[in-house]
C-alpha cells in the first residue's frame, strides 16, 4: 500500500501532521509581536523535529514505508546540525 491512499488513516495523519506542524514552525518564526514561546528560532525548529520523530518513530521499517524511513533520517539529520550549530 502506497503512503498516499487515504484508506489507511493513520499514514494520512501523519502526513497532515509533518505539513501542519511545517505550518505552526514558519508562522512562529515570522509572529509578530513574538509568540509567548521565546524559544530562538534553532529551538523552535529542534522541538517541530522532536514532534516529526514522534509520528515516524524508530519503529518504521524502511522495506514496508521508504517514504516515512526518509522523512525520519532527514529529521534525525537536521535534528544533529541544529544541535551541532548552536553549540
Amino acid at each position: 500500500m502506497s503512503a498516499n491512499e487515504h484508506d489507511d488513516e493513520g499514514r494520512t495523519d501523519r502526513w497532515q501532521s509533518l505539513v501542519t506542524g511545517a505550518f505552526l514552525l514558519e508562522e512562529s518564526l515570522e509572529a509578530t509581536p513574538p509568540p509567548s514561546d521565546t524559544r530562538p528560532p534553532g529551538a523552535l525548529a529542534v522541538s517541530y523535529l522532536d514532534s516529526v520523530l514522534e509520528v515516524f518513530p524508530s519503529s518504521v521499517d524502511p522495506v514496508e514505508d521508504f517514504e516515512g524511513y526518509a522523512i525520519r533520517r532527514m529529521a534525525l539529520a537536521l535534528r544533529r546540525a541544529l544541535e551541532e550549530s548552536g553549540r
